[in-house]
């Protein structure tokens, strides 16, 4: 005889039969991996050391527009702007040339490695999440100008011809007026000398740039030729 006890109830119409237990509900099933955290993602990988390129010059003629550049390695030299606008730095993958103006450029950088801290005393200004930056053109002392010439001596500016004196044997002309009293044989070929040199140079034209002509970052080199700009790394 079972063991269990019910309770009792006079108008049961099964009083006194053996009940049977309720069958037991079975735990619900849960599934171990319904509550399981998702792994966490792989970090971002590291990015690459930030490399800087500093503003030396700029220059804009006509719709030609070109910008002096100190690489990250030191090196100078020139990128020109591509009508099209955003041009690749040659030589520096993932650097792009993207404006030219006065005194300024813009620049994309490689996406490994941003622009993340701007460097306002070289004249770098970190934008665009660091995918660019603006490059100023950091003003410098004021180069010193060039000596002034020797003042002409009057004896020899009296015996050179004037066609003569602006071409690069100017120097060697007056040097040889400057030597002993001629002979008179030695006068006669010294003026067919000068009339012939006087022949060849007479469309003879220096060519001279002025001061207010040079752009911000070159300079001037003047030669017996004629002057020309060269990048000023000074």
């Amino acid at each position: 005889m079972s063991n269990a006890v019910y309770g009792f109830d006079l108008f049961d119409p099964e009083r006194g039969k053996e009940k049977t237990p309720p069958p037991e509900t079975p735990p619900p099933t849960t599934n171990p991996f319904q509550n399981q955290k998702p792994p966490d993602p792989p970090p971002p990988p590291p990015k690459g050391p930030q490399r800087d390129f500093t503003l030396i010059g700029t220059s804009l003629i006509g719709q030609y527009r070109s910008a002096i550049l100190q690489a990250p390695d030191g090196k100078t030299f020139v990128q020109r702007l591509d009508a099209s606008g955003k041009t690749p730095i040659d030589g520096y993958p993932g650097f792009f040339l993207l404006s030219v103006d006065a005194r300024q450029i813009k620049i994309a950088y490689p996406n490994d490695a941003p622009c993340q801290v701007s460097k306002t005393d070289k004249g770098v200004n970190c934008y665009s999440g660091g995918h660019q930056a603006r490059l100023d053109l950091i003003r410098k002392g004021a180069i010193a100008p060039p000596p002034p010439p020797p003042a002409p001596v009057q004896e020899v500016a009296a015996t050179v011809p004037p066609e003569v004196q602006n071409n690069p044997f100017a120097s060697l002309i007056q040097q040889q007026a400057q030597q002993r009293e001629l002979t008179p044989e030695e006068q006669r070929k010294r003026e067919e000398e000068l009339e012939r040199r006087r022949e060849i140079y007479k469309n003879f034209q220096r060519q001279v740039i002025k001061d207010e002509d040079v752009p911000p970052g070159m300079r001037v080199v003047r030669t017996p030729f004629g002057d020309r700009l060269v990048p000023d790394n000074r």
